[in-house]
């Protein structure tokens, strides 16, 4: 992973958590870095901090 800044969004959408990770050169939710959903904003959170963390250590 390159030295961008990534962030994490999370948001409930027809009855489904979501969450993505973007970075800060394309930030629009049409090509994120990563992506998954979720049946709970806790499992949305932590999914989106575990992907994180994972890029983090591999970087």
């Amino acid at each position: 992973m390159n030295a961008n800044q990534l962030h994490a969004r999370v948001f409930r959408t027809a009855g489904e958590w979501y969450a993505d990770v973007d970075d800060e050169l394309d930030p629009q939710p049409d090509n994120p870095v990563w992506w998954g959903s979720y049946p709970t904003q806790p499992a949305a959170i932590e999914a989106a901090c575990t992907h994180l963390a994972e890029l983090q250590q591999a970087s």
